[in-house]
C-alpha cells in the first residue's frame, strides 16, 4: 500500500518583483514529486501566490510583519502574534509534517510554530546576514539550514552551528525552460554592428551589485579603442545615479538601460559577447549560470559564492572585487580571442547541466525532507538548539573572561595596591 504524501509548508517572505529566490521556489516546487510530498505555500506577495495557484498548489497570502525589521511597524507585536497563530493554524489544518523557511525572515515566526508543534524546520538561506539578523531573525534555530553556497553556511559555522545543521545545495536551473524561451535580437533593436562587442548584465539597480564599476570599465574600453555596448537589464533606485555617470563620462551610444524583463532567458540568448557582473556581494549568482547555459562566458569578480558558480579560465575570467583595470583586462582578452569565448561559452553549459540541473537540484532537497521527517532527533524542540548553547559559551566567556577583568579595573580604583590572591608574589 503506497504511503500518503507529507505535506510541507513553504514559507516566503519578499518584495513585490519577483528575484532569484521566489524563482528558486518556483523551479523547486514544480519538479517536486507530487506522489511523495504535498507542497502548501504561505507569502505575502500576490504575484508569487498567482504562479503557485497556475500549478494547482494551494497558497496563503497574508502580511508578515517583522519585529525589529527593516521597514516600518519594527515593533508589532500583535501583528507577530497574530502571524504565530496563523501557522499553527495552517500546520494543524493541513497535516504539514516539515516547515521550508524560503529565506531568513519566516525563520522569525516559524521557529516559534515548529516548536510549539514539534515538527522539522528547514532554513534555505539566499544570501548572508549581518549579525543583527541572525539573532532577530532566529537563523540559530532550524532543524537545518541549507546554504546556497558554502559562504552563507559559513557565517553560522563560526559562530557555533554543528555541522550536521548545516548543507550546501547550489541552486537549479531549468534548461528546458530556459532553451525554450523567446530569442530577442538585440542588436537590430538597439542598433548595434555585429563587429560591436557586446556586454550584457542583469541586476537590480543598487550599489552592491557595482554597475558603476561596469559603466567605469566601458568608458575605459571605449578610450582604448575597443567599439564596446553595454546593456543593462534591471530597475532599482541607483538608477538615476548610474544615468549620470553615463552622461558624465559621455558614453550615453555605448550604455543601454533596458528596464525589467520578464524574458531575461531570451535577452541572454541573443546575439551577446559576454555577460559581465560588477558584484560587491553575491552569494550565488542565479543569472551567471543562466549567461553560461546560454553559451556566453561570464566575467565576474571573486566574491561569496561565485567561484562555486563561475570556473576561472574554463566557463569565465574571475576578478578582484571593484577593481575596474581588471575588468577592462578581462574583457580585453576575451574580445581579442573569439574562439575562446566559444568554448568558454560551450564549457560553462556543460558544467551547468552537470552540477546545477533542476532535476538534481529537487531530488537533493526530497532527500533532505525525507531524511528529516524521518529522524526523531530533527523535531525542533521548545528549549533545545545550538542557539542556546552558543549564548550558553558566550555568556560563560563574560562570566570568565570580562568580569574578572572588570573586577580587577574596579578593585584597583576601589582598593589602591589591591591584587586578587592569585597575582601575590
Amino acid at each position: 500500500m503506497q504511503a500518503q504524501p507529507k505535506t510541507i509548508l513553504f514559507v516566503h517572505f519578499g518584495d513585490k518583483p519577483l528575484r532569484g529566490s521566489e524563482r528558486c521556489l518556483i523551479d523547486l516546487i514544480r519538479h517536486l514529486d507530487r506522489s511523495r510530498f504535498t507542497p502548501v505555500v504561505w507569502c505575502n506577495q500576490q504575484s508569487l501566490a498567482n504562479e503557485f495557484r497556475n500549478m494547482q498548489v494551494v497558497v496563503e497570502v497574508s502580511e508578515f510583519p517583522v519585529l525589529f525589521g527593516w521597514f516600518a511597524s519594527r515593533f508589532d507585536v500583535y501583528g507577530y502574534m497574530r502571524v504565530v497563530l496563523k501557522g499553527l493554524k495552517l500546520v494543524d489544518q493541513r497535516n504539514v509534517q516539515l516547515v521550508h523557511a524560503n529565506g531568513g525572515a519566516p525563520n522569525q515566526w516559524m521557529s516559534i510554530v515548529t516548536r510549539i508543534r514539534g515538527i522539522p524546520l528547514l532554513s534555505h538561506l539566499h544570501a548572508r546576514y549581518p549579525m543583527r539578523d541572525r539573532f532577530t531573525l532566529g537563523l540559530f534555530n532550524p532543524s537545518l539550514t541549507v546554504g546556497v553556497s558554502h559562504p552563507v553556511v559559513q557565517q553560522l559555522r563560526v559562530y557555533g552551528a554543528p555541522d550536521n545543521r548545516l548543507k550546501v545545495v547550489s541552486n537549479g536551473i531549468d534548461s528546458e525552460l530556459q532553451d525554450v524561451a523567446e530569442q530577442v535580437d538585440l542588436r537590430r533593436q538597439l542598433k548595434i554592428g555585429c563587429a560591436e562587442f557586446v556586454m550584457m548584465t542583469t541586476a537590480s539597480l543598487i550599489r552592491r551589485k557595482g554597475i558603476d564599476l561596469l559603466i567605469e570599465a566601458t568608458a575605459c574600453l571605449q578610450k582604448q579603442g575597443i567599439p564596446v555596448h553595454l546593456i543593462v537589464i534591471g530597475e532599482g533606485p541607483e538608477k538615476m545615479a548610474l544615468v549620470n555617470l553615463v552622461n558624465s563620462l559621455s558614453i550615453n551610444q555605448q550604455v543601454h538601460f533596458l528596464g525589467e524583463s520578464t524574458n531575461v532567458a531570451g535577452l541572454l540568448r541573443s546575439d551577446v559577447d559576454v555577460f559581465v557582473s560588477g558584484a560587491r556581494e553575491e552569494v550565488f549568482g542565479l543569472v551567471l549560470a543562466e549567461a553560461n547555459l546560454a553559451r556566453l562566458p561570464v566575467i565576474a569578480p571573486r566574491v561569496g559564492g561565485i567561484p562555486e558558480v563561475i570556473e576561472h579560465g574554463v566557463s569565465g575570467l574571475l576578478f578582484e572585487p571593484e577593481s575596474v583595470d581588471e575588468i577592462v583586462k578581462s574583457v580585453s582578452e576575451l574580445f581579442q580571442d573569439p574562439s575562446r569565448r566559444q568554448r568558454m561559452g560551450e564549457r560553462g553549459r556543460y558544467r551547468v547541466l552537470k552540477l546545477f540541473g533542476i532535476h538534481l537540484y529537487a531530488l537533493r532537497f526530497m532527500v533532505t525532507y525525507q531524511q528529516l521527517i524521518d529522524d526523531p532527533e530533527t523535531r525542533v524542540r521548545l528549549f533545545a538548539s545550538w542557539h542556546f548553547s552558543m549564548l550558553r559559551k558566550m555568556l560563560w566567556r563574560i562570566v570568565k573572561v570580562i568580569l574578572p577583568m572588570h573586577f580587577k579595573s574596579l578593585s584597583n580604583r576601589v582598593l589602591p595596591g589591591y591584587r586578587p590572591q592569585r597575582e601575590r608574589s
